[in-house]
């Protein structure tokens, strides 16, 4: 008898640490299934709705790496800030600290270059409730003649040092921080879905012969605003805007 209640209790043990041990593997199964991932390598305007709400994302982290000599001007950032903070519902939008990366030296740059130099350099990638963009200030042109900047990724883009510092700062020229300020925030504008690139129009405004573009020559988002050629006709100083047709796709996709 003594026997037969020890062979019990033993059968016992090892059914319970059978048991034991297959909850703990269904355990492990389910937090790798709930891993929160986010496709940075996509379309720019295909995170519309991440950008322009808080459904899904509540804050906006920006990271920003620039090659050595052409760090962006601190006014530039701010403007971007306000810009952002005008157009997006979110509870905080972070702009991080400029990183320097090394200077590549090549002549000029092709968009699959631009996306490999972030692969290469990119640190802050999205995570719950925390969506993240990135620019890259490299130290040459575009491959594309007379181009300021690109929204390469749908939640990147880059802008061309050599090009913009070429195009500012000389006399009758627009300054620096206003070169900045504009290009940045109109590939901002393509990332958050303009025109028609994500946020459908409400009417239509689409510069169709240039692409995602607004047909207003006054808007931030003319086509010309992201090359030499818009800066070689400003004077004043004036920034351009989004006008009223732009502002009313954001806010139709859940922006302000």
């Amino acid at each position: 008898m003594k026997f037969r209640y020890l062979l019990i209790t033993i059968f016992s043990i090892l059914l319970l640490t059978l048991s034991c041990s297959d909850n703990s593997v269904s355990d492990s199964e389910t937090e790798q299934e709930e891993v929160f991932t986010y496709d940075h390598e996509i379309n720019p305007g295909e995170s519309t709705t991440d950008f322009l709400t808080s459904d899904s994302f509540e804050e906006l982290v920006i990271e920003i790496d620039y090659m050595q000599g052409y760090a962006p001007t601190q006014e530039a950032l701010d403007n971007l800030q306000q810009f952002l903070e005008e157009r997006l519902n979110k509870t905080s939008i972070t702009i991080l600290n400029p990183t320097e990366i090394p200077a590549v030296g090549q002549s000029e740059y092709t968009a699959n270059e631009i996306r490999d130099l972030e692969r290469q350099h990119r640190d802050e990638f999205s995570e719950e409730g925390i969506l993240t963009a990135y620019f890259i200030f490299v130290d040459s042109e575009f491959a594309q003649a007379n181009v300021l900047g690109i929204a390469h990724f749908n939640t990147s883009m880059a802008l061309f040092g050599e090009t913009i510092e070429g195009a500012s700062g000389g006399v009758g020229q627009v300054s620096r921080e206003d070169i900045e300020t504009i290009v940045i925030r109109h590939e901002f504008g393509h990332i958050i879905g303009l025109v028609n690139n994500g946020a459908d129009m409400q009417d239509n405004h689409q510069d169709t012969e240039n692409g995602r573009h607004c047909d207003v020559d006054s808007c931030l988002m003319y086509f010309s605003v992201r090359t030499t050629d818009f800066f070689a006709n400003v004077f004043g100083g004036n920034i351009p805007e989004l006008d009223e047709q732009c502002i009313a796709d954001l806010q139709a996709a859940g922006g302000k």
